[in-house]
């Protein structure tokens, strides 16, 4: 998805992650060639942040911080990834005003990549699934390409250990898949 969009490689790109948790994401970056010094992660509760320092590469920028009201400059980032973090934002408002800030730090033509909830999970209220409506309007005037990926983890559990195969193949089956993949590009209007 990001190399038809031009965003390889990632060099000279400039990387903001919403919610890093404890850098796993920011690393994977550092394998595909994103140089530290691009780098920047954000997540909102210290003692991740404290562990991705000791994890994270030298050049690495690491913030406590709520990503609904971001301290850079605006079009700072070529690329901003949001992981599983909106469906944990409860609050609609503040959902909202995470993704006015995401296109506020954004460059023109810069790319949010997207994976999270599409589907509600019945055994976790601390998670609200974002529907595809709900993407285009946290983010209007925007072009967005989604993709249903990741069977159902509580399916995937139970078949896994016998197959991986069966997994594999019940993946294409888009109504089993619970996440958005996706590419949100920053539209003329931002």
């Amino acid at each position: 998805m990001l190399a038809r969009r031009g965003c390889v490689p990632l060099d000279a790109k400039k990387i903001l992650e919403i919610g890093c948790g404890t850098g796993y994401w920011l690393r994977q970056f550092v394998k595909w060639g994103a140089r530290p010094e691009n780098i920047v992660g954000i997540d909102l509760l210290p003692d991740r942040i404290a562990i991705a320092k000791q994890l994270c590469p030298e050049g690495v920028s690491l913030q406590c911080g709520n990503a609904a009201n971001l301290e850079f400059p605006d079009a700072s980032f070529d690329l901003i990834l949001q992981s599983t973090v909106l469906t944990s934002v409860l609050d609609a408002t503040m959902r909202r005003q995470i993704a006015t800030e995401m296109l506020r730090v954004l460059k023109p033509h810069g790319l949010i990549l997207w994976y999270d909830f599409r589907v509600e999970n019945p055994r976790n209220p601390d998670v609200r699934a974002v529907k595809k409506r709900d993407i285009h309007q946290l983010f209007p005037g925007s072009r967005i390409d989604l993709r249903r990926i990741t069977l159902a983890p509580p399916l995937a559990r139970l078949l896994a250990p016998y197959s991986w195969l069966t997994c594999s193949l019940l993946e294409k089956i888009p109504w089993l898949c619970t996440h958005y993949l996706g590419v949100i590009e920053k539209g003329e209007s931002h």
